[in-house]
């Protein structure tokens, strides 16, 4: 565990990568009007099925987001969105397939920011972040740190203080290492340990659920989820969220009515939050961009579709082509130097 003041300068650098420059119309068109293309197929794009390729398994927040909006996106542009699902590799299974196909529009890729952004640092990818063309930003998730609902740790001071009675060496629950939600976590375990902490990421690839089912079970004390995942868990009081990373709470707990602190409220600078949106390989045209964007922009403004997002725990973030690509441009030298501080690439 590298020092905490050289650790939390790096990601002083980075407090504004994710959380800001939010958008609330498309680039083009003047940033106001829904292009002809995006009204009905009236343009040259799409003539046929568009294959939009998720990097996770089925059933997982970013699949089910994808599908509800890609539905609409069908129904719009008078053409079939057909989502399917490549995963392995932390995404970059399904990242390479779209990161190679051919650049007419007819595949598109629809991912978190890491497969983009982080794993190409590793050097195992066939791609870079600069193979790969932003088309628009569709949502962001917050991560949470939770409990069991019996757990005996219940707030953050607790945590912490669990945490320095086992002289900073437990194990925990997580998605993986080197991702966001890694780096996430790490951060904050450099600005709250009172000693250098050696913490174990014990990885639950399947997801949330399998996150939860090790907390429920005492496998591991806590763990890092994405919102929406413990969402379920909270309601049915199976779960116990501590602390919210970033600056506000997702909607679904200020309408409970649940007063979770966020990193924010307890005096962390954890802000580096996941983006999700749509891209495709380099060389695709404009026209697929704004057709694309601009079908997406107006998913998000059909009732039906906003109720479809909210009952998942999510909201939805549009950011035009040029904000997202900017975001993971922003993201990746600082995501660079917080794994060379791990130990996790050279340098």
């Amino acid at each position: 565990m590298k020092k905490k003041l050289a650790f939390s300068l790096v990601l002083l650098m980075g407090i504004s990568i994710l959380s800001g420059c939010k958008s609330s119309s498309p680039a083009s068109d003047n940033t106001t009007a829904i292009s002809n293309e995006a009204k009905g197929g009236q343009g040259s794009y799409p003539k046929g099925p568009v294959t939009i390729v998720v990097p996770y398994g089925a059933g997982g927040g970013t699949d089910l987001f994808c599908r509800v909006v890609a539905d609409k996106m069908s129904q719009t542009l008078g053409t079939s969105f057909e989502v399917t699902n490549l995963t392995g590799g932390g995404g970059t299974i399904g990242a390479t397939d779209v990161a190679n196909a051919q650049p007419d529009g007819y595949k598109l890729g629809f991912c978190i920011s890491a497969p983009l952004a982080v794993m190409p640092l590793y050097g195992e990818t066939s791609y870079q972040l600069e193979d790969c063309q932003t088309i628009c930003g569709a949502y962001s998730t917050l991560n949470v740190l939770a409990v069991s609902a019996d757990s005996p740790i219940q707030n953050v001071e607790d945590l912490v203080a669990y945490i320095e009675e086992n002289n900073g060496a437990l194990s925990y629950g997580g998605s993986g290492t080197g991702n966001i939600q890694h780096l996430t976590i790490e951060e904050w375990f450099q600005q709250a340990g009172s000693a250098d902490w050696n913490m174990t990421c014990v990885a639950y690839t399947d997801g949330d659920s399998a996150e939860a089912v090790a907390l429920m079970s005492g496998e591991v004390p806590f763990a890092i989820m994405q919102s929406q995942g413990v969402k379920s868990y909270v309601e049915d009081n199976s779960l116990r969220v501590l602390m919210v990373f970033g600056e506000d709470r997702p909607k679904w707990m200020k309408d409970q009515g649940l007063e979770i602190p966020t990193t924010k409220d307890l005096g962390y600078s954890c802000t580096i939050a996941p983006l999700i949106g749509f891209w495709g390989p380099k060389g695709i045209s404009q026209e697929v961009i704004d057709t694309i964007s601009n079908a997406f922009y107006e998913a998000t403004k059909d009732p039906d579709t906003q109720k479809a997002i909210e009952n998942l725990g999510l909201e939805f973030d549009y950011r035009t082509a040029e904000e997202y690509e900017k975001a993971l441009q922003d993201l990746e030298p600082v995501a660079e130097e917080l794994l060379k501080q791990l130990g996790m690439i050279s340098g």
